[in-house]
């Protein structure tokens, strides 16, 4: 990310170093400490009322965070002076959020994944939208979905290779939806300033990353570096040397792993999206950006627009 794109801007306050340093320490926290805390949270113990896991209590935990998260939306809602948009975003969000919870949610303990995405993502729209003027949630879901990518591939690959089996695109799209909570919860509450007051630089920097890569996994497919399904079963992490010697990235370790059904403790079964289902989850799941990204001003915003004209250009009333 540049600093042109994520800094402060000719009308807000670049955010200070330290925010950077928080927000670059808390990933690559979450992302190194993913197994330890998963140990920790399934290792039973001695509890106040016997023999438990903490896991057994992620369910409650939940719910708290869902009465919680309520209050907040509802407080949004008597401030915020489009309130049917944002009632249409955080009703977009529920339904994508049961919709993973029926068929996508391996066990309970993935529910971490929305506090812990919509922080960063909450931090991320600090980081390049200090004031809240430039209202750039696009821009904030990019990055924040590129980074519970490059999360989850670290888990396949290192991190919990040992029982990871393919990589995770049903996590990846946890991480955007509970990004776009982050990014509701930061813009909720704010109101979109006049079009043509602020000054908002295009996504260069986004698009050449993501043009980078569409280019890097075409060549992966084309040179076979990058395969969706081995041939074979593999060891962990989903490295292997092909008959050549050369290094091969297999997205998952067996050929009865994406696009298939698998056993859960949760619902007993959920579904596991291939690499093209993700994508294309993903992209829908990117177009959420829309409810909040729309050029429509509302009343206030046009008012205001039309307070900055000069005399000579501003309408004459009758």
């Amino acid at each position: 990310m540049s600093a042109a794109s994520c800094g402060g801007d000719r009308t807000g306050t670049p955010a200070a170093w330290p925010w950077w340093a928080l927000t670059a320490a808390y990933f690559v926290a979450a992302c190194a400490m993913h197994l330890q805390f998963s140990l920790w949270l399934v290792r039973p113990r001695e509890l106040p009322w016997g023999r438990h896991a903490l896991a057994e209590l992620v369910p409650a935990a939940a719910v708290i965070g869902a009465v919680l998260l309520l209050l907040a939306v509802a407080r949004q809602l008597r401030q915020h002076p489009r309130r049917r948009t944002l009632a249409a975003g955080w009703l977009l969000w529920l339904l994508a959020v049961l919709a993973i919870d029926r068929w996508l949610t391996y066990s309970t303990a993935e529910y971490f994944h929305y506090p812990q995405y919509a922080l960063l993502a909450w931090l991320i729209a600090y980081l390049i939208d200090p004031q809240r003027r430039r209202w750039l949630p696009g821009r904030v879901l990019f990055w924040t979905t590129l980074l519970g990518a490059v999360d989850e591939l670290l888990q396949y690959l290192w991190i919990t290779a040992h029982y990871s089996h393919y990589v995770d695109f049903n996590d990846v799209l946890v991480n955007l939806v509970a990004a776009a909570a982050g990014v509701l919860l930061y813009y909720g509450a704010a109101q979109r300033p006049p079009p043509g007051t602020v000054h908002r630089p295009r996504p260069a920097v986004e698009a050449a990353v993501a043009a980078a890569l569409v280019l890097v996994i075409s060549a992966g497919l084309a040179l076979g570096r990058l395969q969706p399904t081995p041939a074979a079963g593999l060891p962990a992490g989903g490295l292997a040397r092909d008959a050549h010697g050369a290094w091969t990235l297999h997205l998952q370790r067996s050929a009865a792993q994406h696009g298939h059904w698998q056993r859960g403790p949760y619902r007993g079964q959920f579904y596991v999206l291939s690499p093209l289902e993700g994508l294309l989850a993903l992209g829908v799941g990117l177009l959420f950006t829309g409810v909040l990204g729309a050029r429509r001003p509302d009343q206030a915003g046009r008012g205001a627009a039309a307070a900055a004209m000069s005399p000579s250009k501003a309408p004459k009333s009758r």
